[in-house]
């Protein structure tokens, strides 16, 4: 058995879900992610990728313990919003598991 994964990427992420919302069977399903990057803040900066979760969240496999596991999200920012478009935490708890997300609210030269 595969050893559960603690890392996931937001490029990842994106790629992901969007190759699964454009497989045929899940095209009548609602959007579950929506994307921006490299958003132009003047002087040669852009912002890295976000991704926005629509109604989603994103959850690493529970483990057993009885020690907690690192996980990792990284590579841009990560947010989620539910139906009525609040924000709400883009991470579901599971067991055993402690998240840590690195955003990146600074740009970056070009």
């Amino acid at each position: 058995m595969d050893a559960p994964s603690v890392f996931l990427d937001i490029q990842d992420l994106i790629d992901t879900v969007r190759d699964w919302e454009d497989d045929p069977i899940n095209m009548s399903e609602p959007q579950m992610i929506d994307a921006a990057g490299k958003d132009d803040l003047g002087a040669g900066l852009l912002v890295r990728v976000t991704a926005i979760l629509l109604d989603a969240k994103v959850a690493f496999e529970a483990l057993g313990g009885p020690s907690y596991t690192i996980c990792r999200i990284e590579g841009g920012n990560l947010v989620a919003l539910d139906t009525a478009g609040s924000p709400i935490d883009p991470v579901q708890t599971t067991a055993f598991t402690q998240v840590l997300r690195t955003a990146t609210s600074s740009s970056v030269a070009v």
